[in-house]
């Protein structure tokens, strides 16, 4: 069946590059855009009983293991070639069904295939399994639990590759999945949130509840015996790759919630090194990149939804794209390629568009036996496809890039690798990586200092209060503080006191200013006389001429309650600007149905410096002055104009409330007016459809949209967009509520049949991200809602979705039990006024993305 938005895409357009740049055009037959001299396939459209396919991976004889996220199955795909002139599909019987209740679905597919060891190796939420063919008669006979798995919906367990050494397998699992019992790890576990500031639950309730040490990569043995954490602090990795040198790759996702806050994370490329931490934290306690306990990113992509990774070094691509990591994203529908330069042990990247398609929700891909690149499109019960990209143009003459000029750097990084030990080291460990902590290169730093940590803490306590050179002493110390004990705390101040600020190179200071934090945390508040001390050594450098200096001067002088940080912080903010944030305008025009949205929200884009500002400042009781006051307050009120994520105003809100509890009465009476509440939608002022009603289910909607959707009204759509009081819960075109995900890109996602689910049966698929709990009370009560928070005191929950700052609340002590609502709390029958005209204008509002311009209004 020939998908709803092809006619959108004209028959074959070359769009022509600069001199030397790639020239792409459109597969006449796919409507995929990619580069000249590459060809696309569709294979096989998934019919619905088969599913909606997410996981993949080639068998020894080259033929394709897939399976439905659902219930549908797993399947084996056999290829056209060789013989073979159309894609074959076979049901395969005895996979493992453990399904768990989302929404009216049954979930229990795989998430997760990759062949090795004479076995098929698969993961599903609830297990990692080993399946094999005892018999050699090409039927899967013996399905084998070697693990099971704590499930977290879709932040599950994800793909398997096998280790560079060729005698394990790695796996990735996302946040919401907890390491499976009897894992060991590389990092010492001593994982916390490690907030200086108390932090600020998500307003949209995402990962509440969801602790250190995040998502996760682990070692395994091909028994399934052993399983080793080699590295944390991910949200959401789906994949991970190898390149020619054996180094561990990642694509970790973002949460679109919290664009426009300054703990809006994109999503990135990692280098996974051993024991490395990436610093994911529930809501507003994610670390920033440069936080010296963690490690960074090789490439901050921007927004999107990472799914499958693959380096291109067994294509039969052209040799400049056989060391280029791909990348999938499924929102955007695109395919890029990440070109890597060595940077120090670790790399850096360049990304560049490949491929891009509307809609291509591409949930997995790999290369095959035959050099070719194979997806799959589908996910939360959507249409799925089989794809196939090759290369049919000129051959091109050349040798692929080997990246080795650093390779002794690595060497060095990995010898210190070896001491992630668990302690085995002892005391030749700790000599032997101690000098490595003032290298200049950041991951080798990082390997040094777990080395240490690794170690006995006798070992080499009093070794940091002797150690000479600031960079070292700074590494030291994070070690120290996040082993040691609150009877080291006046040492470890007067310690950091030996350090100058002003002597440091940049990210020295950084490192410093972590330190102090990470002190205060883990080793406890300090006395007064110290923190004093502190503020007297640090009070002088602020504010810097660096913004990111001044961003951490201000946490650590906010939480010090410095006498002068208030009047120097607002100074800063009078004179702050927004900056530009540098995700792709190129390609963000191009994908008019959700990258519109953003493109608005950067042109009317918040000042995060100053958010950052306000989070520091909203708890700070000294030093205040009645227009300090007003200006907090008045910018507070006035950030809630400017657009972001869903979270954005929910957490401008939170800002403002938590600074309002901690304001003085006598303060609060001389800035009165503008404490008063800021509303949000109002339901009655919204239009209502003229009809006649009506009984719209799936199918009878469907009848609408036999012919191609042409023609329609666009005014009209937006009004229905009200009239359906979808404006009350989502965002499109940069403005909606926020309760719902965003709609701006269904039309680059979902076909029409996908959206009217949706619309019509809001049960049937629910999101992770917008899940409702049903708490059951110790007195007998209960509350029901989107659950906002649960911390030592309280709980609250939003039972209605159109308005989250109304919350129902009950002491944390009275909870008895907490569980996922199966039934969403979008109602049913928004659209149950419309007449059928309405509903079209409706649906083809959304396919547009809100482009005016867009085929389904022309006549």
């Amino acid at each position: 069946m020939q998908s709803p938005f092809l006619f959108l895409i004209p028959c074959l357009v070359s769009l022509v590059a600069a001199k030397g740049e790639t020239i792409y055009q459109v597969d006449p037959d796919t409507g995929i855009t990619l580069p000249e001299g590459f060809d696309a396939e569709m294979l096989y459209e998934v019919p619905p009983s088969q599913g909606s396919w997410v996981a993949m991976a080639f068998d020894p004889k080259g033929r394709l293991i897939v399976s439905d996220q659902d219930d549908k199955g797993v399947f084996r795909v056999t290829l056209p070639g060789n013989g073979v002139t159309e894609t074959k599909v076979e049901s395969l019987p005895g996979f493992p069904y453990e399904p768990i209740d989302w929404g009216r679905r049954k979930v229990g597919g795989a998430l997760g295939f990759h062949y090795a060891f004479d076995s098929l190796y698969m993961t599903t939420m609830k297990g990692f399994y080993r399946v094999r063919d005892t018999d050699g008669d090409d039927a899967f006979d013996e399905f084998t639990l070697l693990k099971r798995l704590n499930y977290g919906y879709e932040h599950s367990a994800h793909s398997i590759i096998e280790t560079a050494d060729g005698k394990g397998l790695y796996l990735v699992s996302g946040n919401y999945t907890r390491t499976p019992e009897g894992t060991t790890s590389l990092q010492p576990p001593v994982w916390r949130e490690d907030s200086l500031l108390t932090p600020l639950p998500d307003p949209m309730g995402h990962a509440v509840g969801i602790k250190a040490p995040g998502g996760w990569i682990c070692r395994i043995s091909p028994d399934g015996s052993e399983w080793e954490m080699i590295a944390s602090g991910f949200r959401n990795s789906v994949d991970i790759a190898l390149n020619r040198e054996g180094e561990l790759f990642t694509y970790d996702s973002d949460l679109e919630f919290d664009i426009g806050v300054p703990w809006y994370r994109p999503t990135r490329v990692n280098h996974v090194t051993s024991g490395a931490e990436f610093g994911w934290r529930a809501s507003s306690a994610k670390w920033q990149e440069y936080f010296a306990d963690s490690l960074g990113a090789v490439i901050n992509v921007g927004p999107g939804s990472p799914t499958g990774i693959s380096f291109g070094h067994h294509s039969d691509f052209p040799a400049e794209y056989q060391d280029k990591l791909f990348i999938c994203d499924w929102t955007f529908g695109t395919i890029y390629t990440v070109e890597l330069e060595e940077s120090g042990s670790s790399y850096t990247g360049t990304k560049k568009e490949f491929l891009h398609g509307s809609p291509l929700n591409i949930a997995a891909m790999r290369f095959g036996p035959d050099g070719a690149m194979y997806f799959v499109t589908g996910g939360r019960t959507t249409a799925s496809k089989l794809y196939r990209i090759k290369y049919t143009g000129e051959k091109i003459e050349g040798t692929p890039r080997s990246l080795v000029a650093n390779r002794k750097l690595r060497e060095l990084r990995r010898s210190l690798e070896k001491y992630h030990d668990g302690g085995a080291g002892g005391i030749a460990a700790v000599e032997q990586a101690w000098p490595f902590l003032k290298h200049d290169d950041r991951a080798i730093r990082y390997a040094a200092r777990i080395a240490i940590e690794n170690q006995s803490l006798d070992l080499w306590r009093e070794k940091v209060f002797t150690e000479k050179n600031p960079r070292a002493a700074i590494h030291a110390l994070i070690a120290l503080c996040r082993h040691g004990d609150e009877s080291l705390s006046g040492r470890v101040i007067d310690k950091l006191g030996e350090i100058s600020l002003g002597d440091l190179e940049a990210d020295d200071r950084l490192a410093l200013l972590r330190s102090y934090s990470l002190c205060f945390i883990r080793l406890g508040t300090p006395a007064p006389e110290k923190n004093a001390a502190v503020i007297a050594k640090l009070d002088p450098h602020f504010p810097a001429a660096d913004d990111t200096l001044n961003a951490e001067l201000c946490r650590v002088l906010s939480f010090l309650n410095a006498p002068s940080v208030v009047g120097k912080t607002i100074t800063l903010m009078k004179s702050t600007r927004a900056e530009s944030v540098s995700y792709d305008k190129e390609m963000l025009g191009r994908r008019k149905e959700y990258g519109d949205a953003i493109l608005n929200m950067m042109a009317n884009a918040p000042n995060t410096r100053n958010i950052h500002y306000a989070y520091c400042l909203r708890r700070v009781s000294s030093g205040w002055t009645p227009e300090d006051r007003r200006y907090f307050f008045s910018w507070l009120n006035e950030s809630l104009m400017n657009d972001g994520g869903r979270s954005f105003s929910g957490y401008i809100r939170s800002i403002r409330a938590d600074a309002i509890e901690h304001l003085p009465p006598a303060e609060a009476a001389a800035v009165s007016e503008l404490l008063k509440e800021i509303g949000t939608i109002d339901l009655s002022a919204l239009p209502i459809p003229k009809g006649p009603p009506g009984a719209w289910t799936v199918d009878a909607a469907m009848e609408l949209f036999d012919k191609d959707l042409r023609g329609r009204d666009f005014e009209n759509g937006k009004t229905m967009f009200s009239a359906g009081r979808c404006v009350a819960c989502h965002r499109f075109e940069g403005s909606g509520g926020y309760s719902g995900p965003d709609l701006g890109s269904v039309g680059n996602r979902f076909s029409i049949r996908d959206i009217l689910v949706a619309i019509i049966e809001p049960s049937e698929s629910i999101s992770e991200q917008y899940l409702a709990s049903s708490i059951t009370l110790k007195n007998g009560g209960s509350l029901y809602g989107r659950l906002l928070f649960h911390n030592d005191k309280e709980i609250a929950v939003a039972p209605n979705p159109f308005n989250y700052a109304d919350m129902s609340k009950a002491p944390a002590d009275q909870v008895e039990k907490i569980e996922y609502s199966q039934t969403s709390m979008m109602p049913p029958g928004m659209i149950a006024a419309m007449n059928a005209e309405e509903l079209k204008d409706l649906i083809a509002y959304l396919v547009s993305g809100g482009d005016q311009e867009h085929a389904v209004f022309k006549k």
